[in-house]
């Protein structure tokens, strides 16, 4: 299986603390069915001021590190990005590690507030497009409004934006609304990937076999390899 959103980098989010927690998950992550892992540290300006540059050297140290310790997990480089005003300008200035490309387009995981969809968002997804840039939207279905509302997605949807759920809210860890959404998307066709969202080896691992293992009794294995191989696989071809 194919992870494509996952915090694993050592002390530069609120992921694990240091090398040794990080090597740690990589194992766990490798025993438990992952073979790559796109690593997706956050950028929010004023809260995460992590940029390309700064993700790349911490990076390469883990990469030396996984190499070293024999831990045979491919890894990847790109980020989880907090909608903000910021966003155009760092873009502009290469400051923005892309996931991959699809349909010949750069594709960026976007993340919105937890709490809400903001109000302009809608115009920084028209701008991203006419950039050709896509938009991955990091699990809406944790989202608070589109769980109350999960149709709250379709308007994206229709711009040609793509979705990531969490495989940790399809086996019910972030409630009974974050699962029922999730659920709802799969069962509609339009979820593009499952990943991770993994930050430690307590609550938030890196584990998507459990996901898998509930899908089947749901839907068909083709959809499930779909999101957790194929589809994250032609995303990064030959990027990472």
């Amino acid at each position: 299986m194919i992870d494509l959103h996952c915090h694993m980098l050592p002390g530069i989010d609120d992921g694990p603390k240091n090398m040794e927690q990080s090597l740690a998950m990589a194992r766990y992550a490798v025993d438990h069915g992952i073979e790559r892992c796109v690593l997706t540290p956050h950028i929010q300006p004023g809260w995460y001021d992590n940029d390309y540059k700064i993700i790349a050297a911490v990076y390469e140290n883990f990469k030396a590190e996984l190499s070293r310790e024999g831990i045979p997990l491919q890894i990847g480089m790109a980020a989880e990005v907090r909608v903000c005003g910021e966003l155009p300008i760092m873009i502009s200035q290469n400051k923005i590690p892309f996931l991959g490309e699809w349909q010949g387009k750069r594709v960026i995981l976007l993340e919105f507030p937890h709490e809400n969809v903001p109000v302009g968002v809608d115009k920084l997804v028209d701008w991203l497009i006419a950039k050709d840039i896509l938009p991955l939207i990091a699990h809406p279905e944790r989202n608070q409004a589109i769980m109350k509302q999960p149709n709250k997605i379709d308007q994206f949807l229709d711009k040609g934006c793509l979705l990531q759920l969490t495989a940790d809210s399809i086996t019910g860890l972030f409630g009974d609304e974050s699962q029922k959404c999730a659920l709802r998307y799969i069962k509609q066709d339009v979820a593009f990937i499952i990943a991770s969202d993994a930050h430690n080896l307590h609550k938030r691992k890196p584990n998507l076999q459990e996901a898998k293992d509930f899908l089947l009794s749901i839907t068909s294995a083709e959809q499930i390899n779909k999101m957790m191989v194929d589809n994250p696989a032609q995303l990064i071809s030959g990027v990472h």
